[in-house]
C-alpha cells in the first residue's frame, strides 16, 4: 500500500509540474496573453486557468505528502527545521546564480530596488510579496508566488495534524469557515487562504474509506460545475480534488518499473525545476520577435525549454551536493 501511495503522489507531481511549466511557457510567449496561443491553451474547463490547476495539485500532493512522511511525535520546532532544510538552501543557491546573472549582464536592473527588501527575499518571500502587491519587483529572483504560500501552510500543519487527529470534522468546519471567507473578501491577496482547505484535503485523503474515493469525485465535480459563477479559485480547488482522486484510482494501472522510476526521479527533481523554469523561459523569449513566431517554431522553443529547465535543475543539485561535500570536508572531525 505504501509503494502505491508514493507512486500515485509522484504522478500527481508530475501532471501537475507539467501545468506549471506549459502555463508559464504560455504566459511568456503570449507576452502574458495578449497574442494568440499557438500550442497550448491556458483555460481548462470551467473556466479554470492552468495555473491554478497544477497549484492546487501541488499544495493538495503537498498535504498527503508531509502526512505521509511526517512522524506524528514529531515536535513543530522539528518540523520547521526539516522543512527549512528541504526549502532554504537550494532557494539560496538558486537566487545566488540567477541575481549573480542577470546583475552581470543586465546593469542597473537593481539600482531602484529597495535594500530593506532583501528580507523578503532571504525568507523566500518576495515573488508572493510581488503578488500580494507589498513591494514591485525589487530582488525577486526565483521561486515565484507558490513558495511564500506553501511556506505559510508549513506554519499550520502541525496545527491541522494535531486537529485531524482529534477531529476531522470539527477540523473541517473551522478551515472553511475561517478560509472561504478570507479568500472571497481578499484578504490574503487571494494567495492563502483558499489553499489550505486544498491542503488539508491532502492530508485528509490518506484516512479516506475507499468507499469515498469512488463516490467524492462526481460530487465534488458537481460542486466545481456550481461554484463557478462564485470564484474561480474555489472551482479550481473542487475540481482539482476530483481529479487528484480520479489520478489516484489510475495510478495501479500505471505502476510498472519504468514509470515508477520516471516518477521518482520527477518527484525529486520538481522543486529544483520550479526554480529555474520561469527565468530560463523568460530569457529564451527575449531572443524572439514573439508576435512573428510561427507554430512550428514555438514548438521547438517549447521543447528546448523543458530540457534546459530539466538540465539545469540537474546541475542546480549536482551544484548544491558538490558544495555541501564542500563544505563538510572543511569541519573538523
Amino acid at each position: 500500500m505504501k509503494k502505491q501511495r508514493l507512486f500515485y503522489l509522484d504522478l500527481v507531481r508530475a501532471v501537475a509540474l507539467g501545468c506549471i511549466l506549459t502555463v508559464h511557457f504560455n504566459a511568456t510567449v503570449t507576452g502574458y496573453f495578449t497574442l494568440p496561443h499557438k500550442l497550448f491553451a491556458s483555460t481548462l474547463p470551467l473556466g479554470i486557468y492552468l495555473g491554478d490547476f497544477g497549484s492546487t495539485l501541488f499544495f493538495i500532493v503537498s498535504g498527503a505528502s508531509l502526512t505521509l512522511t511526517v512522524p506524528e511525535n514529531q515536535s513543530p520546532a522539528q518540523f520547521y527545521k526539516k522543512r527549512a532544510r528541504a526549502v532554504y538552501p537550494l532557494f539560496w543557491l538558486a537566487w545566488f546564480v540567477v541575481f549573480s546573472w542577470r546583475f552581470v549582464t543586465r546593469p542597473g536592473s537593481f539600482a531602484g530596488a529597495k535594500t530593506i527588501t532583501l528580507v523578503l527575499t532571504f525568507l523566500g518571500l518576495d515573488n508572493f510579496a510581488v503578488a500580494a502587491g507589498w513591494v514591485g519587483m525589487d530582488f525577486a529572483c526565483v521561486g515565484e508566488w507558490f513558495l511564500g504560500s506553501i511556506l505559510f501552510l508549513y506554519l499550520l500543519f502541525p496545527l491541522l495534524q494535531r486537529a485531524l487527529r482529534r477531529n476531522i470534522w470539527l477540523t473541517w468546519g473551522v478551515t472553511l469557515a475561517v478560509c472561504i471567507p478570507i479568500h472571497l473578501l481578499g484578504w490574503d491577496a487571494r494567495l492563502v487562504a483558499v489553499h489550505i482547505p486544498e491542503f488539508l484535503f491532502g492530508m485528509t485523503f490518506l484516512i479516506m474509506p475507499k468507499r469515498a474515493q469512488y463516490i467524492l469525485p462526481a460530487a465534488l465535480l458537481a460542486g466545481a460545475a456550481a461554484a463557478r459563477s462564485l470564484d474561480g479559485k474555489i472551482t479550481c480547488a473542487l475540481a482539482g480534488a476530483a481529479v487528484f482522486i480520479l489520478l489516484a484510482l489510475a495510478a495501479p494501472l500505471l505502476d510498472r518499473p519504468w514509470p515508477r522510476v520516471l516518477g521518482a526521479r520527477l518527484a525529486k527533481i520538481s522543486y529544483a525545476v520550479f526554480l529555474v523554469h520561469h527565468v530560463l523561459i523568460q530569457d529564451m523569449a527575449a531572443h524572439f520577435d514573439l508576435a512573428a513566431l510561427s507554430r512550428r517554431d514555438t514548438a521547438f522553443l517549447y521543447v528546448v525549454y523543458l530540457a534546459a529547465a530539466f538540465a539545469a535543475a540537474e546541475a542546480l543539485l549536482w551544484l548544491q551536493k558538490t558544495l555541501r561535500r564542500a563544505f563538510a570536508a572543511l569541519r573538523p572531525v
